[in-house]
């Protein structure tokens, strides 16, 4: 017990801890005189064990690195996401005895340097990389940061866990439901951002057209564009000169909005006209009386996985390296097909 208290204390691996306490090779001589100067505080009864589920000793931070290559994807002016999730990382903080500090960065050379420099000060225990806007590429300068750390929103690395969403399935099960109500024609709306979840979104839908025997045309994937406005202008040019399919799957909520306001303004029927499928679920201000039928990503619960494994990467880190998917639920609204009844007036 001795031996995890102190590597809790000191925020060293137990294997360290223990190579001080037996006197053996493997460990710097200011690191083992760490170990054993806590050692003698705690048989002195001045160092106060932590209970085996309490907080670290020390009062340190747990800094979230955001990654903004400015494409639009983690900040709207219209619509926060992030609210849900950042709640959970400072109430999850809060409750292990750490501060939490933000950093949001751009890919500049000498800003990542900054950033990295900051990351591996003593006071860190440990770090969440948002990196929804990052590439595989972006990722090798922060292999250099030394604290145990934990990446949310993509898939980049091995040799880290890793949090994100299974959206290559949560787009299948949208083309399954069209093709249950009887559509065929089926045409995605995508942001012209490519992203991480954007092109395993993509990848689902053409994974279920061919689940549903609907040939997997690539014309079938439109830019639609990236912000609320941009949406709304090119899906209007675009309703004037093209037919309307069955359905439309949209990629994100940016595309979801400005497509149900283009629709508005051309007075095209949903459902009657074309049903509406879109991922990440709406508030009801934003889509009036049109309830979108989408699938809803557990945002919070991700957030939630990303402490858990970033707590046990601090207290005990281990070899083995997860990827954690999380699945979307189908909410049903009345935007698809099935009754006939228009949801505009």
């Amino acid at each position: 017990m001795k031996a995890a208290d102190i590597a809790r204390k000191l925020n060293l691996s137990k294997a360290t801890v223990s190579l001080a306490l037996n006197g053996k090779t493997g460990v710097s001589p200011k690191t083992r005189e760490a170990v054993l100067k806590c050692l003698n505080d705690m048989e002195k009864g001045s160092c106060i064990r932590d209970s085996e589920d309490g907080p670290p000793a020390r009062k340190q931070m747990i800094k979230i690195i955001i990654v903004n290559k400015k494409k639009g994807i983690i900040t709207d002016s219209e619509l926060d996401l992030w609210t849900d999730v950042f709640k959970v990382f400072d109430r999850e903080t809060k409750r292990l005895g750490y501060t939490l500090g933000i950093t949001y960065t751009e890919m500049k050379e000498e800003e990542i340097e900054r950033v990295i420099e900051d990351a591996c000060q003593e006071e860190v225990a440990g770090i969440i990389l948002d990196a929804t806007e990052m590439e595989k590429d972006d990722f090798r300068p922060f292999c250099r940061i030394s604290k145990p750390m934990v990446i949310y929103d993509n898939d980049l690395d091995v040799h880290y866990n890793c949090v994100a969403i299974d959206n290559a399935a949560a787009v299948g099960s949208l083309v399954d439901y069209l093709a249950a109500q009887g559509c065929q024609n089926i045409r995605y709306l995508a942001n012209e951002v490519d992203i991480y979840n954007f092109s395993q979104r993509r990848a689902g839908f053409r994974m279920g057209l061919e689940k549903n025997g609907i040939p997997a045309d690539e014309s079938l994937i439109v830019r639609a564009g990236t912000t609320i406005d941009d949406v709304s202008e090119k899906m209007e040019r675009y309703l004037d000169k093209n037919d309307l399919p069955d359905a439309f799957i949209m990629e994100n909520y940016q595309v979801s909005i400005g497509v149900m306001r283009a629709l508005r303004k051309k007075g095209i029927q949903v459902p009657q006209d074309v049903s509406l499928a879109g991922v990440d679920e709406l508030p009801s201000y934003m889509t009036g009386e049109c309830r979108l039928t989408t699938v809803r990503v557990a945002h919070a619960q991700r957030a939630q996985a990303v402490m858990m494994f970033l707590e046990k990467e601090i207290r005990e880190p281990v070899a083995a390296k997860f990827k954690i998917f999380s699945n979307s639920e189908l909410i049903r609204g009345n935007s698809v097909k099935e009754s006939g009844e228009s949801v505009y007036e």
